[in-house]
């Protein structure tokens, strides 16, 4: 090792650097004067009787007297540094026991603080605003395979999935025994892809009905998770923003207004 890595070593373990470029000066030789030190360390004369006085505190260095002379001389390293770092555990352990008791203080303030933002219920947190056609999606498949009992829908075009797509999201539900009801609308007929896509849904078990219009998209989860895909009515070309709204009164009107539509719907299109 070089004498500038010796040095870092010595400030690692707690030195300063003026103390580490003492207490390798006094490696050279049994003694030294204070001057003589002060020159081979390139510490400064006024600095010099400091260091070493900070040296001897923390044993790294002895002093003693020849005649009127002050003689110093460096404590055996194997001795001396492990001094150094049963200081500097001592160090360690007196911070974190201040950060402990510090961490036990933070708590204490803001625990009450988080109870009472935790227990305050935001007005809107049961309506989630969905714009990106993705998201609304994905929105429908999570709540579709979260549902327990039943699924109610009001479909109309333009859909927002492909028939495959549309497939995947009915059968999942389904085959876990949800009673799944659709209502579409007459002219959904008209269409030879769709006509495939709701007889496939009817082979796994759903139930459906065909009404002249419907007001809007709708899946009606468990009769109180809402999903409504409202499409802008000012944009030439579809765009939807969807409502995800937990509300058991609004689900249970929803429900109330599917149940008067479904009375009203026919088991077969009507062909025109």
């Amino acid at each position: 090792m070089s004498d500038a890595q010796y040095l870092e070593s010595l400030v690692d373990l707690g030195l300063t650097r003026y103390q580490a470029a003492v207490y390798l000066a006094l490696m050279d030789r049994q003694d030294f004067t204070p001057a003589q030190i002060a020159t081979r360390a390139q510490v400064p004369r006024q600095r010099i009787y400091d260091v070493l006085a900070s040296l001897c505190d923390r044993g790294l260095c002895l002093e003693r007297h020849s005649g009127r002379q002050r003689i110093f001389q460096a404590v055996d390293p194997s001795q001396a540094l492990p001094t150094l770092l049963q200081e500097k555990q001592k160090q360690f352990n007196a911070e974190l026991q201040r950060q402990e008791q510090q961490t036990h203080l933070a708590i204490n303030a803001l625990a009450p603080l988080y109870t009472q933002g935790h227990n305050t219920q935001d007005p809107l947190a049961y309506i989630d605003v969905i714009s990106e056609p993705n998201r609304i999606t994905d929105c429908g498949v999570k709540l579709s395979q979260a549902a327990q009992s039943s699924i109610s829908v009001f479909f109309t075009y333009p859909s927002l999935l492909s028939h495959e797509n549309g497939l995947t999201l009915v059968q999942d539900p389904l085959q876990r025994g949800i009673c799944y009801r659709t209502i579409y609308e007459h002219n959904i007929w008209q269409d030879p892809s769709s006509q495939d896509f709701i007889r496939q849904c009817q082979d796994w078990g759903q139930h459906v009905r065909f009404v002249n219009e419907v007001p809007f998209k709708m899946q009606l989860f468990d009769q109180k998770i809402t999903l409504l895909s409202l499409q802008d009515p000012l944009l030439g070309t579809p765009s939807f923003t969807a409502l995800n709204i937990t509300h058991p009164g609004l689900g249970g009107m929803l429900n109330i207004a599917f149940e008067s539509l479904w009375a009203q719907g026919t088991s077969e299109p009507l062909q025109t």
